[in-house]
């Protein structure tokens, strides 16, 4: 305990009274607040040493020694899946152990998709659980157990009392070995102890926070991960805890990501497994985090950033901000979402903050950073209240035509983070038929049926599920001919409606009109907005919408092409007649010309820009840094076996930049529903014209 003791008496002592807790709350204005009035001195070092390959089903310390268990190809049945068992030497080099027994276990199970699931005791006894999903007329699963002897794998109906029969326990949900003693948590997320052959131990625990969970244990103790991801020591017997992680520099937190597994080394060095969820993706981290006294950390001072609307990307860069710097970041957000009965739900009114904003700005105070989504950033810059970027942020690795969007004579003002590129895409062949928008909405008005339930014949070109889906393939390559000059061209708007009016007619005769047009951010297809994707791949010959990854690019070409053409495809910009193209830049981010740290301001801007964060796989926008936009075309590529010849930089620099704006979609959209509804064009055009009258005159 010696180890931890000095931990916490020394900088996380230090931590706790600059109140370093910057978390990951599920509240707006979630974030940290304060910073020490000196430098700090000693932190840890977060370091990632994956392994080669790192789909990690086990993660123990015996003996002092890590071990590590991955599964090369976890989505596939057992038998194409290959297991490692890696041990880290006294060098930290990662060396390949034999004797796993994963290859005759292998062929003693069924064939269906395999979850294997190594556990490894204290006293260095080897053990499988693997579970296997049969598809058929019901999901069924069969779980089947295997004791390693001599690194052979031998079926076993029943495991010994004890670490074994604890670890493959189906009520309990966590283990922690803590030296003799096992700690355990249940589906009911309550503590319970037992000795190393599972006779009860008599232990005062502490009660369990909803949302807590049992990560890891060592002779010192026992670790807690909270809902905020601070990571919290416990001592047996006991039922206070120390900080030993905060959520915040020191970080178990990486949006998109979890902690799948943890354990702890000599001198109580973490080791945590990093997961995104997903078998197909391959990624995750091993991060270990050693405690340096010597470390001197960076101040980085407190930091105010703000937006309308939550953000991954931003949550991100606070993060690698406050890693980088030591500094505090309070990331705070003005519109709350939630759920109810499946919709979308909003706390919060955008003009209110807004409005409040203004105030703030003008008379010289405010946040540092603004995340400008939504709001009215011509009208700030002409006011001054942005500060000027030129020569601050380095932007030569970013797509070209997202660096000018916010620059004038005077200089540059925001730069956006991510964007939405409107892109279709198919096989060679299919991809030459859609020629243009329009040339589009006449083929899916003469298809029989793009809305598919299953039972078309024939896959269509396009599946769609409800006629919101169809506005947003359509609405952003004409959303600059129906706003024009900061008023509502009418023209344009009924032409628009009468393109729609064509699918529906045709193709789209059966897609639902119930679905709502306001969405309560201007980020398409985000998983917060509950927007399902605007075409099903697995039973349509193409692709086409606002792309928010281009990771999943591979997946669509791979779906797409099971109609019978080659497992590749190309992708384009969807563009209309007259050659308009929509990439919306999104994640835009500007610095409050009175801003109390604006070195740290451009800092963070220039954090969000980095590879640190533009490679992480993030769900709000496409990135903007060339080398991350390659990164996730070809690792999507890569994951599903697909190949194109699509020059995918090419194609994003060659569109044309447009700035979205969640007011007057929804205001176009309420005349579309209307419209689609049976009422008339001059009805629905006057809906758009009243739904944007008020926030048009407010520009």
């Amino acid at each position: 305990m010696e180890k931890l003791c000095r931990i916490i008496s020394g900088a996380l002592a230090a931590l706790l009274a600059a109140a370093l807790l910057a978390g990951c709350s599920d509240e707006a204005g979630s974030g940290a607040a304060g910073t020490p009035d000196t430098p700090v001195t000693g932190g840890y070092l977060e370091e990632d040493i994956s392994p080669d390959h790192n789909y990690n089903v086990g993660l123990f310390v015996v003996d002092g020694v890590l071990n590590a268990f991955t599964v090369e190809d976890p989505a596939t049945p057992l038998s194409r899946q290959t297991a490692h068992w890696y041990v880290l030497d006294q060098d930290g080099q990662w060396q390949e152990q034999a004797g796993s027994g994963f290859e005759q276990l292998a062929g003693q199970v069924g064939q269906g998709v395999a979850y294997p699931t190594a556990h490894l005791t204290q006293a260095g006894k080897l053990y499988w659980s693997v579970t296997v999903l049969t598809e058929g007329a019901e999901k069924t699963s069969e779980t089947t157990l295997f004791a390693v002897e001599n690194g052979s794998a031998q079926k076993v109906d029943a495991l010994p009392a004890g670490e074994a029969a604890q670890a493959f326990d189906p009520t309990i949900v966590a283990l922690a070995a803590c030296g003799d003693t096992l700690l355990t948590m249940n589906s009911s997320v309550e503590l319970a102890a037992c000795d190393l052959a599972g006779a009860p131990v008599q232990l005062e625990l502490p009660a369990v926070e909803p949302g807590s969970r049992l990560l890891c244990g060592s002779a010192n103790g026992y670790y807690m991960l909270d809902d905020q991801n601070k990571l919290w020591h416990y001592t047996l017997g006991g039922t206070t805890a120390e900080l030993a992680l905060d959520g915040g520099r020191y970080a178990l937190s990486d949006p998109g990501m979890f902690v799948q597994w943890a354990v702890v080394g000599p001198e109580e060095t973490l080791y945590v497994q990093m997961s995104d969820g997903n078998m197909a993706s391959g990624n995750s981290r091993l991060l270990r985090y050693r405690w340096d006294p010597d470390l001197t950390v960076a101040g980085g001072g407190e930091l105010t950033i703000f937006s309308l609307y939550r953000s991954d990307t931003v949550e991100a860069a606070v993060n690698a901000w406050q890693k980088a710097t030591g500094g505090a970041a309070a990331y705070t957000w003005a519109l709350e979402e939630g759920s109810e009965d499946g919709r979308t739900t909003v706390t919060g009114s955008r003009e209110d903050a807004l409005t409040q904003l203004n105030t703030q700005l003008l008379a010289g105070a405010g946040p540092d950073v603004l995340i400008l989504d939504d709001m009215p950033v011509d009208s700030f810059v002409e006011k001054g209240l942005l500060a000027d970027l030129s020569g601050k942020v380095d932007t030569s690795g970013l797509l070209e035509n997202m660096t000018g969007v916010w620059q004038t004579e005077q200089g540059l003002f925001a730069l956006p983070a991510r964007c939405f590129p409107l892109l279709a895409g198919a096989d060679e062949a299919t991809l030459t038929t859609i020629k243009d928008a329009e040339t589009l909405a006449g083929l899916l008005a003469a298809e029989a049926n793009i809305y598919d339930d299953g039972r078309n014949e024939v896959m269509p070109l396009l599946a769609y599920y409800n006629t919101v889906q169809l506005f947003d393939t359509f609405y952003p390559l004409y959303a600059k001919d129906i706003w024009q000059g900061g008023q509502l061209n009418e023209d344009a708007c009924r032409a628009f409606y009468e393109l729609l009016g064509q699918i529906r007619a045709g193709g789209g005769a059966g897609l639902s009109n119930s679905a709502p047009f306001d969405r309560p951010d201007g980020t398409y297809y985000h998983p917060q907005n509950s927007t399902l994707s605007n075409f099903t791949n697995c039973i349509c010959r193409a692709f086409c919408s606002p792309v928010y990854s281009l990771n999943s690019l591979g997946g669509d070409f791979y779906y797409a092409s099971r109609v019978g053409g080659a497992n590749a495809g190309e992708v384009k910009a969807l563009a209309t007649a007259s050659g308009t193209t929509s990439i919306q830049p999104v994640c835009a981010a500007g610095v409050n010309v009175s801003a109390q740290n604006p070195e740290g301001a451009v800092q963070f801007i220039q954090i969000m820009l980095s590879e640190e964060v533009q490679k992480q796989p993030l769900y709000d926008g496409v990135p903007v840094l060339k080398t991350a936009v390659l990164s996730q075309w070809e690792e999507g590529l890569a994951q599903y076996g697909t190949a194109s010849g699509t020059d995918i930089l090419a194609v994003l620099e060659a569109m044309e930049p447009s700035i979205p704006s969640t007011v007057l979609r929804s205001a176009v959209g309420a005349g579309a529903r209307l419209y689609l509804d049976g009422a008339s064009l001059d009805e629905a055009v006057e809906t758009a014209r009243q739904e944007s009258a008020l926030w048009l005159a407010e520009q």
